[in-house]
């Protein structure tokens, strides 16, 4: 009898600390997803003076926006379409990151215009007029990416299609480009900062946050449980590195060095995966998190152009 009760207490004991686990990983889950969306107020202030701004430099353009349909993902992707000054054929796709939208980019849009390309920028999933319920960093924003390439394709038939992503939309890029390979609709790939792995981008973000003692480890492994039960997806699902040796496309990939967002260590990884020549790997030893374009723009855009002329 006695052991029967002491078994019981034991069951009882190890069933409560499973559950306060079950409850305080998947609180830890919540923040970690939480914290990847958080805008401070500060910022989105700042964001709409600057697009405001952007919008008056922008209508000194022939522009026009639509709605381009997801089929895959059964919603509407917002665009915009801007055409260069220049006579060109030539075209690239612009992709935000995570908390971001099109009109992050505008000023990479107008150094593309300058230099003679027209662009197409598009908000990702769930962002500005774009449908869809949740994030699932890159995994299903991929196939918004190829049928805004399958538009943009028909559009310019005869030009060159590129796509230039930042931070999460690099890695919505790479994924995409394994889709790439059965219709070729995109002939180059410019990767600005991407992520290889999703949970390498939480435990970094753990390790510079510096406010908890929680090992970044569990951190991530929280933040995956969260993400399998709310959206279904783990992290292993979200890893560039694990598809990018499938394209056959030239591939440029640039980060800055002393970024504390996503690791250049990542970039220097999916190089390495690359399973073609047609690849470069520029590192700016003094840049951070998707600053480089504005920071060193004559240089980024020099570097980007040679990269162009050398491997198409």
């Amino acid at each position: 009898m006695k052991n029967t009760k002491t078994l019981q207490r034991w069951l009882a004991f190890f069933s409560g600390f499973l559950l306060v686990l079950s409850v305080f990983t998947l609180f830890t889950g919540l923040r970690v997803y939480k914290k990847t969306f958080k805008t401070k107020p500060n910022e989105i202030a700042q964001r709409r003076r600057v697009h405001a701004q952007r919008l008056k430099m922008l209508n000194e353009y022939e522009h026009q926006n639509f709605f381009i349909e997801s089929s895959k993902n059964k919603y509407n992707v917002e665009a915009i379409h801007i055409k260069t000054p220049l006579e060109s054929n030539n075209v690239v796709i612009l992709v935000h990151g995570i908390r971001g939208n099109y009109f992050d980019l505008m000023p990479v849009a107008f150094r593309y215009l300058k230099d003679g390309y027209n662009v197409i920028m598009y908000n990702q999933r769930q962002s500005g007029q774009t449908g869809g319920k949740n994030s699932t960093f890159g995994l299903y924003e991929k196939f918004d990416l190829e049928e805004v390439a399958t538009v943009v394709r028909r559009m310019y038939r005869d030009g060159k299609v590129g796509v230039h992503g930042f931070s999460m939309g690099a890695a919505t890029a790479i994924m995409q480009s394994e889709l790439n390979e059965q219709n070729s609709l995109v002939d180059f790939y410019i990767l600005d900062a991407p992520f290889h792995t999703m949970a390498s981008v939480v435990e970094m973000s753990i390790r510079n946050e510096q406010t908890t003692k929680i090992p970044p480890g569990f951190v991530a492994f929280s933040g995956d449980a969260y993400l399998r039960l709310r959206n279904r997806v783990s992290y292993k699902d979200i890893a560039p590195l694990s598809v990018i040796h499938h394209s056959t496309c030239p591939i440029l990939l640039i980060h800055g060095e002393k970024d504390i967002v996503t690791c250049s260590d990542g970039s220097r990884q999916l190089f390495a995966a690359i399973s073609h020549n047609k690849r470069r790997l520029e590192i700016f030893p003094e840049g951070g998190h998707c600053t480089n374009h504005t920071e060193y723009e004559d240089d980024y855009f020099e570097r980007v152009h040679r990269f162009i002329a050398d491997y198409l």
